[in-house]
């Protein structure tokens, strides 16, 4: 609660904390086995230590507070839903019944939300119909949902209303028929096409894994495989809907290799180091990278990123020990592991519940946990029945991955990685003197030339100094180091970008607009050049203001 309502105060946080902790103390003291069998214990336990790291990297925790807070207590409750005595059934109908009322105020507040209206397409039909449901209520809003994070809280309880539904006789069942309109309605509504996408992936495996001949499993979900290979293919050809997303993950995947180790920390911190050190703007652009996996690797480095993994294999693992169980009543189950499957295809192209949507991630962690406690109860000591050499199958991968990822990016890459975090921590850390942004830009550049001392080539240390050389203007070392970057990183949008501006600086106009060409976002850089020469000028610069002019011009036709 205290990060979704973003209370960061220190006694507020701390009596949170205590009360959080209170009944674990109390569990752990009582005689006897203190809880049941967690499957997924060990991967949530080092999620959450990634997450606290990262409160180090992080040049504003404040930022990072909420969604940090937010994570331990949906972690928290995944093991109290887990270790909990109610009905599975119970747990089952409550989640529906939360799920139905966010949709239904949703539906019903929607013309109250003021949303920016959709340009003309089918969108906007759906659009206006929502409005004119919602007009003639009465207007209870208390807060704006984002829309991609209605969608990410809804789409797992869709497959259990479903159960619930079948199964239900009488006025039940026209009251589990009430809220499945209503999640399907809210889910059309939000017009997310990652939660469709996600949905229809969720149902296509359900359909799969309830053929009854392995060999029909087989033959079928091979060709679904197939199916979605060409579908992700056309999507890619597709530009007005893939392009900006996919450069997106391209240039997260960059960010990332300046701080693998660390990442940046968790929240809103990647709306500006996006932006500094990507964009080379000073001011926030977008606030999410729109993939769950990525926001992770990114927020909590490559041990949040393994830990997301193993959690995923772990969970899918135990899902299929329990199918070949084969327990007489597993439509629960199945639906809740359908249920999970959604929301993680969802975050192959959105992560609003790690952004703008926090209150949408504790859905995530309640169906996987119903999802265990369902399989464990239909299924007892289903755990002990995968082979010991099996259940370190998944941990040790995790942990070769890990070591793979530390001799790939080496010393030199630990170094980089250590002057990156300083470096931002001088740019953006707000409320420092100037001696102390000082000291950690020589902190930086310390670790950038020790990281340049082991291997010259090392692309994050060329690129964040020659940035800095950029910017303190001087445009011959940059050049140099820029050039080194752009040798090792040939496809970097921001070492095109900063390598485009130096050569822009010192008159090498045809060199500039070469690189500058092979920027993803050519209109944008030709505006901020309109901004680079006003600025010159009023720096009594006319040189450069001239230069920026130029190439404006340039990229202008």
């Amino acid at each position: 609660m205290a990060g979704l309502v973003d209370a960061t105060n220190p006694v507020f946080l701390t009596a949170a904390c205590l009360v959080a902790l209170l009944p674990w103390f109390v569990r752990w003291g009582m005689p006897g086995k203190s809880t049941r069998p967690a499957v997924l214990a060990a991967p949530l336990a080092l999620l959450a230590l990634s997450a606290l790291l990262s409160l180090w990297p992080s040049y504003d925790p404040a930022l990072s507070l909420p969604v940090l807070l937010t994570l331990l207590g949906s972690i928290s409750l995944f093991f109290a839903i887990v270790n909990t005595s109610l009905s599975p059934w119970l747990l089952a109908k409550v989640s529906v019944l939360v799920a139905a009322a966010l949709a239904l105020y949703f539906i019903g507040q929607y013309a109250h939300f003021n949303y920016p209206a959709e340009p003309e397409s089918w969108q906007a039909y759906v659009n206006r119909a929502a409005i004119a449901i919602s007009q003639p209520l009465p207007r209870l809003v208390f807060f704006t949902p984002h829309v991609n994070g209605v969608a990410a809280f809804v789409e797992g309880a869709l497959f259990i209303n479903l159960v619930l539904v079948w199964q239900a006789r009488g006025r039940q069942k026209l009251v589990w028929s009430i809220t499945l309109a209503s999640i399907v309605l809210a889910l059309l509504v939000s017009q997310s096409r990652g939660a469709w996408f996600a949905v229809a992936l969720a149902m296509g495996v359900g359909v799969v894994s309830s053929l009854p001949a392995p060999k029909l499993r087989a033959v079928i979900g091979l060709t679904g495989v197939l199916l979605l290979i060409i579908a992700s293919g056309v999507f890619l050809l597709w530009p007005d809907v893939a392009r900006s997303r996919i450069n997106l993950y391209v240039d997260s995947l960059y960010l990332f290799s300046a701080y693998p180790f660390t990442g940046i920390g968790l929240g809103d911190t990647f709306a500006m180091v996006y932006s500094k050190y990507h964009l080379l703007i000073n001011v926030p652009f977008l606030s999410y990278t729109h993939n769950l996996f990525l926001t992770i690797g990114l927020s909590l480095g490559i041990l949040g990123l393994l830990a997301l993994l193993w959690l995923v294999l772990a969970f899918f693992q135990f899902v299929i020990q329990v199918e070949k169980a084969g327990p007489p009543n597993q439509l629960l189950f199945r639906a809740a592991w359908l249920g999970v499957t959604a929301q993680l295809g969802h975050g192959f192209t959105d992560a609003t519940r790690f952004s703008n949507s926090l209150w949408a991630m504790p859905m995530l962690f309640a169906l996987l946990a119903l999802a265990v406690v369902a399989g464990q109860h239909n299924s007892r000591n289903v755990v002990n029945r995968i082979q010991p050499a099996r259940r370190w199958v998944i941990p040790a991968g995790m942990g070769l991955l890990l070591l793979a990822a530390g001799w790939w990016f080496g010393p030199s890459g630990w170094y980089a990685n250590l002057g990156a975090v300083y470096q931002t921590r001088a740019d953006l850390s707000p409320n420092l003197d100037d001696a102390t942004r000082q000291a950690l830009r020589a902190q930086a550049i310390t670790c950038f030339d020790r990281a340049l001392a082991i291997n010259p080539d090392q692309p994050t240390a060329n690129y964040r100094l020659g940035q800095m050389a950029l910017e303190a203007q001087n445009f011959d070392q940059s050049l140099i180091l820029l050039a080194r970057a752009q040798a090792r990183q040939p496809d970097n949008q921001a070492v095109l970008k900063a390598l485009g501006l130096a050569y822009a600086w010192t008159g090498q106009l045809d060199r500039a607009e070469a690189l500058l060409r092979r920027r993803n976002d050519l209109s944008e850089v030709a505006e901020e050049l309109g901004t680079w020469s006003w600025w010159w000028g009023t720096q009594n610069r006319p040189d450069l203001s001239d230069y920026a002019h130029q190439m404006a011009n340039r990229l202008a036709q």
